[in-house]
């Protein structure tokens, strides 16, 4: 079961998550969606099944409100944009249980833990 849940987290942080690694050691590990329902769902299985610590949902976009992609493409949001936040003292547990396939995503990760 536990490899069934890893194996949906890992889709879900792939497709809508988020990791940025700043300056002085600021490492932030985020999951994206309009459906905060998901968001809440993803949030007890991390914590249920590999005690992985997160905070949220927080709401990020309003409906209506003008967003701002990174590749540049401007666009009205169409619905509540929601995001959940991975603590940073849980970052090595997602590394060993969940971790991302996106290569550049896992590098990131690697970097935010060392």
């Amino acid at each position: 079961m536990q490899d069934c849940v890893a194996s949906f987290l890992r889709a879900l942080f792939d497709a809508e998550g988020s990791i940025y690694v700043g300056r002085k050691r600021k490492r932030m590990l985020r999951l994206y969606n309009t459906n905060k329902e998901l968001l809440i769902y993803a949030k007890y299985l991390l914590k249920k099944y590999f005690d992985i610590d997160s905070t949220g949902p927080y709401l990020k976009t309003k409906s209506g409100e003008i967003v701002c992609f990174p590749n540049g493409i401007i666009s009205e949001a169409n619905k509540d944009g929601y995001y959940i936040y991975i603590r940073a003292r849980s970052l090595l547990n997602f590394y060993k249980h969940i971790g991302f396939t996106i290569k550049r995503k896992q590098q990131r990760l690697i970097k935010a833990i060392k």
